[in-house]
C-alpha cells in the first residue's frame, strides 16, 4: 500500500474516531442521570458548606469531565429548588428561588458557565421528606444506534435520513402570581441597609440607636449612638452621649462571625447613677473619653427580616475626667484635669437588628 494511500484512509477514518469519543462521553455513565444534592439551613438561604463540600467536588469534577457536551447544550443542567421549612408559600418560593441561584453562581462564577446552560424548577414542598435542598441533575441524552453497513441494493430514496424529531423542552416553572417582583432577579438577596438597638444599653437606661451599610456581603460599616440625660446636679445623675463606628468583616459563607475595628467617643457625667450604683461609693465622674480597638462577634438570624448581634471589643481607651462628691446638695469637687489610660474591653453588646433594606 502506497503512502498516499495510507494518507488518504486515514483521513477518512478520523470522523469516524471523533464521533465514538463524542458517543463514549455521553454514554459513559450508561444514559443514567447524576444527581447531586445540597442542604441549607432550615428557613433561611445560608448554605451548609462543610456538609456539601463533598457535593461540591463531585460537581465541579462533573462539569470539568463533561465542559465540551454542557457548552454544546447537549447536556443541559436541571436545578430544582426546594423549601418547606418557611412560614407560608411565598416565602418557601423565595427561599428556593435564592437558594437555586446560589449554587448556579458557584458553576457561573468557578466554571465560566452562563445562564442559558441551566434549566431552573423551585418547589414549595419538600422532596422525599427534606425540606430544604438544591438538586442538580445532569440528563445525558440517549444515543441512538448507528447502522454500520447499508444493503448496496438501497435506492437513494431509501437511503434519505429520515426527519430528526427534536423533544419539547422541558417547563421552566415560572414565578406565581403571590411572588413579589424581586424574584425575576437572577441575583441572591442581600443586605443593604440595617437598623439596630444595643438591648444591654437600653437595659442601663441608656438608649442606643445604630445603622450599618453593607458595601458588600463581606463589609459592613456600622455607627452607634448612645444618649441618655436622667438626673439632676444634686442627685443621681446619669447623664452621657457616646458615638461607637466600626468596620466589620463577615466570613465563611454564612456570613454569621465576624471580626472588625471599632472606636468610641463622647462625655459622661455620672454620680452613681440610674440603675443601682454604676458608680460605688459617694464619688461621681464628669469628662470625655475616646478609645478603640478591635471588635468581634456572632449574628443569629431570628427571621428573614430580624436578628440578634452579639459583640464584644478590645483595646485602648484614654479618660479626661474630674472627680466629684455631692455635700448638702452641692457639688464638691475632689480632683480635677485627671487622665486614665485603660487597656481592656472597649465595648459589649447584644444588639436586635432589624434587615430594613434588601437588594
Amino acid at each position: 500500500m502506497s503512502n498516499n494511500l495510507k494518507r488518504m484512509l486515514f483521513l477518512l477514518m478520523l470522523p469516524v474516531f471523533f464521533s465514538a469519543n463524542v458517543n463514549a462521553q455521553l454514554s459513559s455513565k450508561d444514559n443514567k442521570d447524576e444527581i447531586i444534592q445540597f442542604t441549607f439551613h432550615p428557613a433561611s438561604d445560608a448554605l451548609y458548606m462543610q456538609r456539601n463540600e463533598n457535593e461540591f467536588k463531585r460537581l465541579y469534577s462533573f462539569v470539568d469531565q463533561h465542559l465540551i457536551a454542557i457548552n454544546s447544550g447537549q447536556i443541559p443542567i436541571y436545578v430544582d429548588g426546594y423549601c418547606a421549612s418557611a412560614g407560608n408559600k411565598k416565602e418557601n418560593y423565595r427561599l428556593a428561588f435564592i437558594r437555586s441561584n446560589r449554587v448556579k453562581s458557584e458553576l457561573i462564577v468557578n466554571k465560566g458557565l452562563l445562564e442559558k446552560h441551566f434549566v431552573t424548577t423551585n418547589h414549595t414542598t419538600a422532596r422525599n421528606g427534606v425540606k430544604d435542598v438544591v438538586i442538580v441533575k445532569f440528563k445525558f441524552p440517549e444515543i441512538p444506534e448507528q447502522k454500520v453497513n447499508e444493503p448496496e441494493t438501497m435506492s437513494p430514496t431509501d437511503r434519505e435520513e429520515k426527519p430528526v424529531v427534536k423533544e419539547p423542552e422541558p417547563l421552566v416553572e415560572s414565578p406565581s402570581n403571590e411572588a413579589t417582583h424581586e424574584l425575576a432577579s437572577t441575583n441572591p438577596t442581600r443586605r443593604i441597609l440595617d437598623l439596630r438597638t444595643n438591648l444591654l444599653y437600653d437595659a442601663f437606661l441608656t438608649p442606643t440607636l445604630g445603622i450599618e451599610w453593607h458595601v458588600s456581603n463581606s463589609i459592613g460599616i456600622k455607627l452607634d449612638a448612645s444618649y441618655a440625660f436622667w438626673g439632676n446636679e444634686h442627685g443621681r445623675v446619669h447623664k452621657l452621649w457616646l458615638i461607637s463606628p466600626e468596620v466589620r468583616w463577615y466570613m465563611g459563607n454564612t456570613r454569621q462571625f465576624y471580626l472588625g475595628i471599632g472606636g468610641n467617643a463622647g462625655e459622661v457625667n455620672i454620680y452613681k447613677g440610674m440603675v443601682g450604683n454604676i458608680i460605688s461609693g459617694k464619688t461621681g465622674y464628669q469628662g470625655k473619653l475616646y478609645g478603640g480597638g478591635i471588635t468581634g462577634g456572632y449574628l443569629l438570624k431570628l427571621s428573614p427580616r430580624f436578628s440578634l448581634d452579639f459583640n464584644i471589643g478590645l483595646g485602648y481607651t484614654r479618660i479626661e475626667y474630674d472627680a466629684f462628691s455631692i455635700s448638702n446638695e452641692v457639688r464638691v469637687f475632689k480632683e480635677k484635669n485627671k487622665t486614665k489610660n485603660i487597656w481592656g474591653p472597649t465595648q459589649a453588646g447584644i444588639s436586635l437588628i432589624w434587615h430594613f433594606f434588601e437588594h
